[in-house]
């Protein structure tokens, strides 16, 4: 008799998306201790061994899905401190990824913030892209600064800045939407985090709005 149920190594490839779909889903509404493996397993449509089959752990499925979410932005900052422009401008347009990619992904603060209110690290792919991201646009800061348009400062401290108000403003959305008003998505928003990052960062009183 032929048994069509699934096996962990059939349509690997389907069945390895279709968990990190689910796990995110559970993961964000339950928190990681409250997505169980056979919770997600089920969502997913798959046996309950497909998880050790794929990921090896809940803990490696849980990583897996941090890093489809943060990889992307890493990949974007890349491609914006490759453009032949001013350093200024590619800095307001690395503000400007940062606040495009939590507005598309509003579930990835929820995934940062469980972790660090619980005392532990972030997961291994936040942790790499902080240190991929850190590196290229305070490369851009340094190019600036050798090239007259950015004021004198250590560049990893002014990327830290440059990076900490989409970072701050995006993890508390939530209660800035619903006591203040203010969405993180909004033109407005996003145009002043710029005008804001061009000020602090400028060698020219000119360059500040």
């Amino acid at each position: 008799m032929n048994d069509s149920r699934e096996h962990p190594d059939d349509r690997p490839d389907d069945t390895r998306a279709t968990l990190v779909a689910a796990a995110r889903a559970l993961f964000a509404e339950r928190g990681y201790d409250g997505a169980s493996v056979r919770a997600i397993t089920s969502r997913a449509g798959a046996n309950l061994g497909a998880v050790t089959y794929h990921f090896g752990s809940k803990e490696e499925l849980y990583n897996e899905v941090v890093a489809t979410m943060i990889r992307p932005m890493r990949d974007r900052v890349g491609a914006v401190a490759r453009r032949p422009e001013a350093a200024l401008d590619r800095l307001e347009a690395v503000v400007e990824v940062y606040f495009d990619h939590f507005s598309a992904n509003g579930d990835l603060p929820h995934f940062l913030v469980e972790r660090i209110a619980s005392g532990q690290l972030p997961p291994p792919a936040v942790l790499a892209t902080m240190r991929a991201v850190l590196q290229t646009v305070s490369g851009i800061v340094a190019e600036g600064q050798a090239d007259g348009s950015i004021r004198p400062g250590d560049p990893v401290l002014m990327t830290l800045s440059v990076i900490a108000q989409p970072v701050y403003l995006s993890l508390v959305h939530a209660p800035l939407r619903t006591a203040m008003g203010v969405d993180i998505a909004s033109d407005h928003l996003v145009a002043h985090a710029r005008r804001f990052v061009r000020a602090g960062l400028s060698s020219s009183p000119a360059e500040a709005p």
